[in-house]
């Protein structure tokens, strides 16, 4: 399969990196490792966002040095083991996708950055997050904080500059390579969803068996897998925002949210429907109704200048007004609104699924963000959710998920 990115895409990032940081400022970031799954064997491998987005590689352990005399690549040493059961490090294939002439063995490599970081006051890299997020009740990945230690062992006074803000504005704002990429794995989604409503929703019996179907369609398709772990939930399960378990019932009135995506290259498409077996009527159609209106409002406001926290605001009063007409609330304050809408209408969308940007700042041409209202009645074991991806354009938006019809049900 041919790639959209070239060596030059990761060549043009490291040098704009080195732009906005300085030409005299010495840059190291880590590539993610291998995590125990059980007993000898690993969980799948997956790449640091942001090295990737400077490198494109996709190996374990690899130290990336950035500097104003050259720029190198630390490739860790394997055992005679490690090289039979995992292949050996390709460094010529590196330097080839990469655009990175030099690749030094392990010792060699950090001996001449042992070099480096002792000339300097402060290196800059990527800050860890907590070793616990204690919001997600996630470990964070302990590879950035061992970077940090070991280079402060070469040099006890070393200050560390967190490059996250400038790394987070850059990868904000789409490249061509990065729209298609994401073009990509959204139209693979959007067309998983069609055929399994079309041949698998109708005799499904189960969540599992979306499930499953969701793993083909992406696969068979071109998409490496799940950019996210699915979301199928049918019935009560519809209202449990992350629901992950996915070996429910289906029942034939039941609504299923199907939040997922594929991913392409490294980019993730993120896509919900609402879908049923049967059409949606009476109460159901009410719901589904208003989430619709408040995501037609939500793409209208979406645009250049646009303040994400203005936005959300606007978003939360619209539904709040729908809400009423639901009888779901008499007074629409933003404890009675988040009651039945918990979480926020839009996030940026990318190489990860909630993808690095400012919420501060306006948005701007070029950045993709989703819209996903949704209304979730526990008490009624009903819950609703419509999710689009959108770019934003000079004068203001596109749906790239516009080929995915909204309602999607076994009658078509």
């Amino acid at each position: 399969m041919q790639s959209f990115f070239s060596a030059e895409f990761f060549s043009g990032n490291r040098k704009r990196l080195q732009e906005k940081l300085g030409h005299d400022t010495l840059i190291v970031l880590t590539a993610n490792g291998t995590m125990q799954r059980g007993g000898d064997e690993p969980l799948s491998f997956y790449q640091d966002s942001s090295f990737w987005y400077l490198t494109g590689l996709d190996g374990a352990d690899l130290t990336l040095v950035i500097s104003a005399e050259d720029t190198y690549v630390i490739v860790p040493g394997l055992s005679a083991v490690r090289e039979a059961f995992d292949g050996a490090h390709d460094t010529a294939a590196y330097a080839k996708r990469s655009g990175i002439s030099r690749f030094m063995a392990e010792q060699e490599g950090w001996q001449r950055l042992r070099s480096q970081i002792q000339a300097v006051d402060s290196v800059a890299t990527l800050l860890s997050p907590p070793e616990f997020i204690k919001s997600h009740g996630i470990y964070s990945l302990p590879y950035r904080r061992r970077l940090i230690a070991r280079l402060k062992r070469m040099h006890s006074g070393l200050a560390i500059r967190d490059i996250r803000p400038e790394l987070a504005v850059m990868r904000s704002i789409k490249q061509p390579e990065e729209l298609l990429a994401l073009q990509k794995a959204i139209d693979i989604t959007a067309a998983t969803l069609q055929d399994i409503a079309k041949h698998t929703l109708p005799e499904a019996a189960h969540e599992y068996e979306l499930d499953a179907a969701l793993a083909y369609g992406f696969r068979r398709r071109g998409a490496t897998g799940h950019a996210f772990s699915p979301i199928v939930g049918a019935g009560s399960h519809s209202t449990t925002l992350h629901y992950m378990n996915n070996d429910g019932p289906l029942g034939p009135d039941d609504l299923v949210v199907l939040d997922v995506g594929a991913e392409f290259e490294h980019y993730a498409a993120d896509i919900t429907r609402t879908v049923s077996q049967t059409p949606i009527t009476e109460r159901k159609a009410e719901l589904f109704r208003a989430v619709a209106i408040v995501q037609d409002y939500a793409l209208g406001l979406i645009k250049p200048g646009v303040l994400p926290r203005d936005y959300e605001l606007a978003v939360e009063e619209r539904m709040g007004k729908e809400l009423r007409k639901l009888k779901l609330i008499t007074t629409p304050t933003r404890e009675n609104i988040r009651r039945y809408f918990p979480h926020a209408t839009s996030h940026f969308l990318g190489l990860d699924t909630h993808d690095t940007g400012d919420y501060r700042a306006p948005w701007q041409e070029n950045m993709v963000i989703t819209c996903e209202p949704g209304i979730y009645i526990p008490e009624e074991g009903i819950g609703v959710r419509i999710e689009d991806d959108v770019l934003i354009t000079q004068n203001g938006n596109r749906v790239l998920s516009q080929d995915c019809p909204r309602e999607l049900t076994a009658v078509q």
